[in-house]
């Protein structure tokens, strides 16, 4: 994961979904310091907290209400296939 921005991008948004950096903190049961650090980049992400993070992010977004997702029928072709 070195050198990637995906594991801050993953902490970002999963702060945005569990309502602030304490309360990822709380689901992720590591320090608002080692959060900090890794947002800055000042410490590299441990796998295990990303992975973490992913799977929190993904159990966010597998309870959303319908219609909140893309509907994969609009936009694109309208017409007959060819």
């Amino acid at each position: 994961m070195r050198n990637s921005e995906v594991p801050g991008q993953a902490l970002r948004r999963a702060i945005q979904l569990c309502g602030g950096a304490d309360a990822l903190c709380d689901a992720l049961n590591v320090s608002t310091e080692s959060l900090h650090k890794w947002l800055s980049e000042e410490e590299e992400v441990p796998l295990p907290v990303f992975m973490q993070t992913v799977g929190l992010l993904l159990e966010a977004t597998s309870r959303r209400p319908p219609g909140s997702t893309p509907d994969p029928t609009e936009g694109g072709r309208k017409g007959p296939r060819h």
